[in-house]
Formats: structure tokens, C-alpha cells, sequence
């Protein structure tokens, strides 16, 4: 019965945090506001000044052949600060600007560090989600990237990341299978994001916001038989009806003005992408891919 309590209450606060991530979707001047890097110069853009040329030119030289190989882009931003945005806003902003990606085939990565903040973002586009999932992100992020980025080896740390992302690209990564702990594991997250990113979808495409007061409901009568405290019951019952009805609100929104504008229907916001381009016969863009906000963050 405990365990069963904790699954709930890890999902019912995975829950929450994405409730919190659309508070600032649905109002927008609550945060700060996105400020660019500037254009990018290739498929390595180091603005923050932390990988030495010889790195860059063979990261570059590395991401150049996996594109052409098989149209997929990985694109690496090291950036000066965030200027007090978000990473997931700051990253998602940047992969709309630069369309990273093929239009259509929304087959891009954006790796964004923000060394003086001490965080890091794997951005996926649509094309690649399920691929790249955002557990392996994740573990991509924690076991390969992050270890480099504490001794301020940043180099190293984006090849790890680069190479694992290739082979999850390419259907060949799997995420290590680690020890469960006594509490709630990190699988106990991964799977309320999951049934959320699911629920998502579905009531994104529906024409009532009621659907999501339904299975608020549902999930409360739920509560009544594995949650033995009648205070946190009687919560349950009050909120999760209120919380479905304003979640279902939320993504059927940004699901209609992501179509209107010719996305495809992102229900956690609406990044519509576009190819960059210069005219001087140097870096042409990219292919204008979009994201929908899958992949992970971490800080260190």
C-alpha cells in the first residue's frame, strides 16, 4: 500500500511540474524573455568560447558526415548565459530560430550548454522523439555529458554526448538498466511523463475540455482505494478535477495554434521553425525542422 502511495504521489508531481512548465506557455510574460545567441555558423557554435579549434573542426567535420549520411542534424549552441530564461525555453526558442532539422522530416537535435549556468539541454525534434526519447536524453546527459562538464572539459563531454545520440539516431543506443531504489525510482517519473505525454495527445485533439475533468475524476475515485490518509482523499477529489478540466484547456489551445500556424499540433507549445540562410557563400542554414519540446535537461 506504501509503494503504492509514492507511485501516485511521484506521478501526481510529475504532473504538477509540467502544470507549472504551461503556466509559463499560457503566459509568457511571467518569464523572461528569450534573448538569441545569434546566427550559427554551422553544426558547432560556440558562443561561450569553451572548445578549442581542433575540437570544434572535428565535431564539425564529425556532424557534417552524419547529416549527409543520413539527414539527420545534430547541432551543438554553447552559449554565454540565458539571460535568466529557462533552458527548456531558451533551447526550444533557439531550435525554432535556426529550424534545426529537415522541414518535414523534423529529424534534428540541438545540444544548448550554458556553462556559466551550469546547465545543459538535449532538444529533440519532432522526427526523432521516438528514437531519441527523453529517457535516453536523460541518461545521455547524466552519464556521458555531465562527468566531462564538472572539470570544465566541454569538448569531451559534447563527443560523449554526440556519439550516443548518433547511435540512438540510429536505433542502436539502449539506456543502461540501473538499480532501483527503496523509494521511487527514476522509472516511476519516466512513466507518469509518459501516461501525461499521452494523455496529452489525446485530449489536445479533442473538441471539449471536459474530457480532462473525466479523468481527474477517475483518478481521484483511484485515490479512494490506494491512498489511506482521508485529508489527502478529499485534496485529490477537490483538485484533480479542476487540474483535468485546465490541463485539457491547455493543450487542446496550443494544439489549434500550432495548426493554425501550419505546425503539427505540438500541444506543450507551438515551435514552427525556419531555415536560415547568409549570403556570402558561407553556413546556409539548416533544413527548418521544428520541435515540440522532447529531450531532457540536467545542470551540474
Amino acid at each position: 500500500m506504501k509503494q503504492k502511495v509514492v507511485t501516485l504521489l511521484a506521478c501526481f508531481s510529475v504532473i504538477c511540474s509540467s502544470f507549472l512548465s504551461g503556466l509559463f506557455i499560457v503566459f509568457p510574460k511571467i518569464a523572461k524573455a528569450y534573448s538569441s545567441p545569434g546566427s550559427p555558423t554551422g553544426f558547432v557554435n560556440d558562443f561561450a568560447g569553451v572548445i578549442n579549434t581542433a575540437d570544434k573542426a572535428a565535431m564539425e567535420a564529425e556532424l557534417q558526415s552524419f547529416s549527409d549520411e543520413t539527414s539527420n542534424q545534430i547541432v551543438v549552441a554553447t552559449v554565454k548565459d540565458l539571460g535568466g530564461d529557462s533552458i527548456e525555453n531558451y533551447s526550444n526558442e533557439l531550435f525554432r530560430e535556426w529550424g534545426v532539422g529537415n522541414k518535414g522530416l523534423n529529424n534534428g537535435v540541438l545540444i544548448v550548454v550554458a556553462p556559466t549556468e551550469h546547465k545543459v539541454r538535449i532538444e529533440v525534434g519532432y522526427g526523432l522523439e521516438g528514437a531519441i526519447t527523453d529517457l535516453a536524453s536523460s541518461h545521455i546527459i547524466n552519464d556521458k555529458m555531465i562527468p566531462y562538464f564538472k572539470s570544465n572539459d566541454y569538448a569531451s563531454g559534447l563527443e560523449a554526448g554526440i556519439a550516443d545520440l548518433k547511435l540512438a539516431a540510429k536505433g542502436e543506443y539502449s539506456v543502461p538498466v540501473t538499480k532501483k531504489s527503496s523509494s521511487f525510482s527514476f522509472d516511476t517519473i519516466f512513466w507518469g511523463f509518459f501516461v501525461l505525454t499521452w494523455l496529452g495527445s489525446f485530449l489536445a485533439r479533442s473538441k471539449s475540455i471536459w474530457g480532462g475533468g473525466v479523468i481527474g475524476l477517475v483518478i481521484a475515485a483511484i485515490g479512494w482505494f490506494v491512498i489511506s490518509s482521508l485529508t489527502l482523499r478529499i485534496i485529490l477529489t477537490f483538485f484533480a478535477p479542476i487540474f483535468g478540466v485546465f490541463f485539457d484547456w491547455l493543450v487542446s489551445r496550443n494544439y489549434q495554434k500550432n495548426i493554425s500556424r501550419g505546425g503539427r499540433g505540438g500541444f506543450f507549445g507551438t515551435w514552427g521553425g525556419f531555415s536560415g540562410g547568409s549570403g556570402g557563400g558561407g553556413f546556409g542554414g539548416f533544413g527548418g525542422g521544428s520541435s515540440g519540446g522532447g529531450g531532457s535537461s540536467g545542470s551540474w
